[in-house]
């Protein structure tokens, strides 16, 4: 990392661990301090600025890991933010359902006792260096015992404190490895740092071990079970890094493949296996893990809703968005990396490019996605957002037309209280939804029943994407407000029904926004009796009118 990220990245690590650890005490229950109530809100807001600052961190990394060709790290340190906003994601819906996701709560804790210990080790050099010195000297003990005689350099320490220093790649404490003459003269030298040691790997455990809520006894033997394999194998990994690197077996691109490559997925495999000797002792922490793993299938409880975005929505949306959070740190760094004097073999300028562009598009569908409450109001209410284009009783029948322009929030609601008859797809046109002609474009006819008669609601196709979305089913009983469907970018609802006690309250070329009142209604009932002798006939008319007219 370059060193004018350096305070950068540790307010973020220190605080990001900090905060996590507050926004697990406060997320267990309402605690009360000095007088004051702290609800379980609180704790859940400090755990979405935790691990938004936590995978902030992670991200200005991936610099470092193109500094030292090692795109693997990197590629994980650029999925931190995606996969950390995750998490914040989910404690929101946590504040918004009011209710806590263990798993979540287990993985906090996890990751501040883990985190806290690595970042310990990993700025205290003094502590690091003899944790480096150590595991060096085993991994060239099984060269050597093979004969392939090894022997390491002195500790360097780098420049700084020994007791205390924010981590900079310039200041990383490592060892050199010498070999003997059976080291091939074209190959680059290897030294043992930090990484090396496998503490990322064993914390891990440590952490997931300790923060498991399992009798005392066989979370130590679980712990008996993972730490001192991980320790072993490292070494081994070690060893045969050095040996693959120093014969120069796959040429210069050796060290790249052995540590890498071979290196990383070898360690992955061998994590598989000691997990499910973790599982063995502890079940509980399995139910942790895979509680996390099913967090996409968390599920709202009945009456509420998750995300403010539209059912409908693409799952392509979020996986562009993804994509775009993932190349952006790869492209933000190559003017850095290019100052440093570091050719990459990635295109970073390239990267830059595309994943802006990526990032203006996911987030531009997003907010077009977006579904936010709307108050629902007296009377007939209108079943979009956007422009009132018609507004006028004719015949007997009063008749709306509301235009959604591209900003507008596409998600249509029933205008009334009723029940859905029918639903029937008619193709046509893809015109502009604007245009006079567009009632001949492909859309969606869904009849409802009332109590002042029947309402159609037509869902018009623009030009543009050409997909209507229903989310009721015929005999469907919806409420007044209720979403009913979607409409993919620019379009049109018009809504029809008698007039009979109808008046109206828009005009052509207001704005309005679903839920928000049309037009006051009147019952029958309610009538004068001069104006029911008038008004029935007249509705009865309407209605065989109406029926006799095409849909």
């Amino acid at each position: 990392m370059a060193t004018d990220l350096s305070i950068l990245a540790e307010i973020l690590v220190i605080g990001s661990l900090v905060i996590l650890s507050l926004g697990y005490f406060f997320s267990s229950k309402t605690h009360v301090i000095l007088g004051k109530k702290f609800p379980v809100k609180i704790g859940h807001n400090l755990n979405i600025v935790g691990w938004l600052l936590l995978g902030f961190f992670w991200w200005i990394q991936v610099e470092h890991y193109i500094l030292v060709n090692d795109p693997v790290n990197g590629f994980f340190c650029a999925l931190a933010m995606p996969f950390f906003g995750y998490l914040a994601i989910h404690e929101y819906l946590s504040i918004r359902w009011n209710s806590k996701y263990e798993p979540l709560r287990w993985l906090a804790a996890m990751t501040v006792v883990a985190g806290g210990i690595y970042f310990f080790v990993e700025r205290v050099p003094i502590l690091s260096g003899w944790l480096i010195q150590v595991v060096a000297e085993q991994s060239i003990w099984i060269l050597n015992s093979f004969d392939f005689s090894t022997s390491l350099g002195s500790l360097d320490y780098g420049e700084g404190s020994r007791y205390y220093r924010p981590v900079s790649e310039n200041e990383e404490v490592q060892i050199s490895v010498e070999a003997g003459d059976w080291r091939s003269p074209d190959s680059i030298s290897v030294s043992i740092v930090l990484a090396c040691t496998a503490l990322q790997s064993m914390i891990i455990f440590v952490g997931g071990v300790v923060c498991t809520k399992a009798p005392l006894k066989r979370r130590f033997y679980a712990f008996l079970a993972t730490v001192p394999a991980i320790y072993l194998l490292n070494l081994i990994r070690n060893a045969v890094v050095i040996w693959l690197t120093y014969e120069h077996i796959w040429g210069d691109d050796t060290f790249f493949l052995a540590h890498s490559v071979l290196g990383k997925v070898g360690s992955l495999i061998a994590l598989v296996f000691l997990a499910i000797a973790v599982f063995h002792f502890l079940p509980e922490m399995q139910e942790s893990i895979l509680g996390v793993i099913d967090l996409p299938l968390r599920k709202a409880p009945d009456g509420l809703r998750g995300l403010p975005f539209a059912k409908g929505m693409p799952s392509m949306v979020g996986y562009v968005f993804v994509t775009g959070l993932v190349l952006f740190p790869f492209g933000f760094f190559s003017a850095s990396v290019k100052e440093q004097g570091f050719e990459s073999n990635l295109p970073l300028e390239s990267m830059y490019l595309v994943s802006l562009a990526i990032l203006v598009l996911s987030l531009f569908l997003l907010y077009f996605y977006r579904d936010p409450q709307r108050t629902i109001e007296s009377g007939i209410v209108s079943p979009a957002d956007g422009l009132v284009q018609r507004a006028e009783i004719k015949k007997g029948m009063v008749y709306f037309s509301i235009f959604m322009n591209v900003h507008n929030v596409h998600v249509n609601r029933s205008p009334f209280d009723g029940r859905v008859i029918s639903i029937k797809h008619k193709s046509g046109g893809y015109l502009p939804a604007f245009s006079k002609d567009s009632d001949k474009n492909e859309r969606l006819l869904t009849k409802i029943e009332t109590s002042i008669g029947m309402m159609k609601v037509i869902q018009i196709a623009g030009v543009l994407v050409r997909r209507i979305v229903s989310y009721v089913k015929p005999n469907y009983e919806v409420a007044k407000g209720e979403r009913i469907g979607l409409i993919h970018f620019g379009s049109r609802v018009d809504l029809s029904f008698e007039s009979a006690g109808i008046d109206i309250c828009v005009k052509k070329g207001d704005k309005v926004l679903a839920g928000q009142k049309l037009a006051n209604y009147t019952p029958l009932s309610s009538l004068s009796t001069s104006e029911k002798i008038f008004e029935v006939p007249k509705r009865m008319f309407s209605k065989l009118q109406a029926s006799q007219s095409e849909d």
